[in-house]
């Protein structure tokens, strides 16, 4: 990696955006964020972006020459000391990255595009939240937290007194939902996922970068 500031292609509300931000706040990686690279606006899903990912998704880590897509693989490659991944032996190496694609595939799938996104941008008429769809997805919302519950009562990297990658990429999706109205936050529900965001939450990096959002 150079010394120069490496960028971070996307908007600075996506999960996954602030996930990467994390990581370079966490390992004192200096960063920019926006659409805006080099002086030019790169258009979402224009030519330019589509060369970097060819499915148009955000983020795209810019460093020199190099266009790197897809979140869990910018974070290892910022993490060069893998200081952010459990590297004990190769199991808990393993783990950790199962654990990653878990969160970023199947939780952020049910928490992120099916349920928070109805709150960030609402689809319903004169762009009112469609809480019939809303309240159809949080049961599927509150499974979700179950499984988070459940994973947090084990030893793994989310119960790391360190933090890795995986705390990254959970983080931001749970701060956005604690930040839902009364009745959809879900957080309350569950005291291990509570106390395990407010652990999060204590973190400089995690103060600096997930903001209050209303909805």
């Amino acid at each position: 990696m150079t010394v120069d500031p490496v960028h971070i292609y996307g908007p600075r509300f996506s999960n996954f955006v602030r996930s990467v931000m994390l990581v370079c706040e966490e390992k004192e990686i200096a960063y920019t964020v926006g659409f805006e690279v080099d002086g030019s606006n790169i258009a979402f899903k224009g030519e330019q972006h589509l060369k970097w990912h060819p499915f148009g998704k955000i983020p795209v880590l810019l460093e020199g020459k190099l266009a790197l897509p897809e979140t869990a693989s910018i974070c290892r490659y910022l993490d060069e000391d893998k200081q952010l991944q459990p590297h004990q032996n190769s199991q808990v190496h393993a783990q950790h990255d199962a654990l990653c694609a878990l969160i970023s595939i199947d939780i952020d799938k049910i928490l992120v595009r099916d349920y928070l996104l109805e709150f960030a941008f609402p689809k319903g008429e004169n762009n009112s939240i469609r809480f019939d769809v809303v309240k159809e997805v949080q049961p599927k919302a509150a499974a979700i937290f179950a499984i988070i519950e459940q994973v947090l009562q084990q030893e793994t990297a989310l119960t790391s007194k360190d933090f890795t990658i995986a705390d990254a990429l959970l983080a931001p999706m749970l701060h956005y939902i604690s930040c839902l109205p009364a009745g959809f936050d879900l957080i309350t529900d569950y005291p291990k996922v509570e106390q395990y965001l407010a652990n999060v939450m204590a973190r400089p990096s995690c103060q600096k970068v997930l903001t209050a959002k209303e909805f």
